[in-house]
């Protein structure tokens, strides 16, 4: 079973695999009314690239040739890296932003969590990804991710 975005969540309430989310708990101050879905909307990501590590002997980066990569992302979803280095094969930077907006808060979230979760399950294997690897098809440097997702999760 592969995930996008919000089934990270999801995943984490049917217990298919254990999370850590990091959220931002920024709260008005000194914002008016008027101003409150400017506030709102600053603590969101429209869509926004970020820098990652990727661990090329990992079987999601198959076919890479470098140890970085840009992703697209347009979630607040942020996932704790975890304890054992070898299960984070794709983690963003501690300065991931390339090119677009994100609020200081959620940029600091941002910084070594991780975009890809994988857990086997009975015979199977579950997979997240917390941003869309195809998004609109115009990002082409992540859809490998998903095929390498596809043909190598019993390898995972």
């Amino acid at each position: 079973m592969i995930g996008y975005k919000n089934a990270a969540k999801w995943f984490n309430t049917n217990e298919f695999m254990k999370l850590e989310f990091l959220e931002n708990k920024v709260k008005a101050k000194n914002v008016s009314f008027e101003e409150r879905n400017d506030f709102r909307g600053a603590q969101g990501i429209g869509g926004a690239i970020f820098e990652a590590t990727q661990d090329r002997s990992h079987p999601v980066n198959f076919g890479y040739t470098d140890n970085k990569i840009a992703l697209f992302r347009d979630t607040t979803i942020f996932v704790k890296a975890d304890s054992t280095s070898y299960n984070n094969p794709i983690k963003y930077t501690e300065k991931p932003l390339l090119s677009g907006y994100i609020s200081k808060p959620n940029l600091d979230l941002l910084a070594n969590t991780v975009p890809f979760r994988h857990v086997g399950m009975g015979r199977g294997n579950v997979i997240l990804f917390t941003d869309n690897t195809n998004f609109r098809g115009f990002w082409y440097g992540t859809n490998k991710l998903l095929m390498n997702a596809i043909f190598f999760g019993d390898e995972m």
